[in-house]
C-alpha cells in the first residue's frame, strides 16, 4: 500500500473499519477515530496541527489487515459487541478496580496522583458496567427488531434514537475519563519503583483504552449509524 491510496477525504472510522490496524496509528497521533470518526483524515490531521502526509506515510506502512469484519446484520455485530468488548468488561473492570486500590494503598505515599486514578477509574468503573447494561437491555433489542424488519412503534422509534444520543453522550464522558487517567499516569509511564503490580495496572489500563476505541468506534460509527439510517428509511416509507 501506499501513501497515494489512501485517500484523505474518507473518515477515519471508513480507514479503521478497512483496516483495524489503523486504530494503533491514530492512537499513536491521539487522533480520535471513536467520538470523532466522522471526520475526514484531512480534517482531523488539520484540527489537531499534524502533517497530513507524515499520518498518510505511517498508515502506508501498517501492512495490510485480515482482521476486518463484515457483519452482514446489525443483529451480527450486537452479538460481537456484547461478546467481544461487553464480556471483556463485566470481567476487567471489577478486578481491574481491585487492582487500582491495591496499587494506590502501596504506592500512593510516593504517588500522590494514584489517588486521582483511583478515584477517576472507580467512577469510570461504574459508569461503564451501567452503561453496558442499559445498551442490552434497551437500545439492542431495539436494534434487533428492526434488523428482523418488525416495524416500530413510533414510541419504540423515538426512544431508540434518544437512546443512541445519550449513549453518545455517554461515550464522550467515557472517553474524558479514560484521558484524564491516561495524563494521571503520563501516558502510562512505568515509575522506577513500580512494582509488578504496579506495572501490570498500566499495562490494564493502557489495555482498557485501546479496547474502549475500538468499542466505541464500531458501536457509534457502524452499529448506531446504520441503525439510524434504517429508522430514516423506515420513516420515509
Amino acid at each position: 500500500m501506499t501513501t497515494t491510496t489512501i485517500d484523505a477525504e474518507r473518515s477515519l472510522a471508513d480507514l479503521v473499519e478497512e483496516n483495524p490496524e489503523f486504530a494503533r496509528v491514530f492512537e499513536s497521533f491521539d487522533i480520535d477515530f471513536c467520538c470523532g470518526g466522522d471526520a475526514s483524515l484531512e480534517t482531523a490531521c488539520a484540527g489537531s496541527g499534524l502533517e497530513l502526509s507524515a499520518v498518510r506515510d505511517e498508515l502506508a506502512a501498517v501492512k495490510d489487515s485480515d482482521g476486518k469484519q463484515d457483519w452482514e446484520t446489525m443483529s451480527d455485530l450486537v452479538d460481537y459487541i456484547v461478546s467481544e468488548h461487553h464480556e471483556y468488561l463485566r470481567e476487567e473492570l471489577p478486578a481491574l478496580e481491585d487492582l487500582v486500590r491495591k496499587v494506590v494503598s502501596v504506592h500512593g505515599e510516593n504517588h500522590p496522583e494514584l489517588q486521582r486514578v483511583g478515584e477517576e477509574f472507580s467512577d469510570l468503573a461504574e459508569a461503564m458496567q451501567t452503561h453496558i447494561s442499559e445498551e442490552e437491555d434497551e437500545a439492542f433489542l431495539l436494534v434487533e427488531k428492526l434488523d428482523r424488519g418488525e416495524p416500530l412503534t413510533e414510541s419504540e422509534a423515538a426512544t431508540l434514537r434518544e437512546e443512541i444520543d445519550d449513549f453518545e453522550d455517554d461515550h464522550e464522558e467515557t472517553a474524558a475519563r479514560l484521558e484524564q487517567i491516561e495524563a494521571l499516569t503520563d501516558g502510562y509511564a512505568v515509575p522506577d519503583d513500580a512494582c509488578p503490580s504496579y506495572r501490570n495496572m498500566l499495562a490494564r489500563l493502557e489495555e482498557l483504552e485501546r479496547d474502549t476505541h475500538m468499542h466505541v468506534h464500531r458501536e457509534n460509527n457502524i452499529l448506531f449509524s446504520r441503525a439510524e439510517q434504517e429508522l430514516s428509511t423506515a420513516t420515509r416509507s
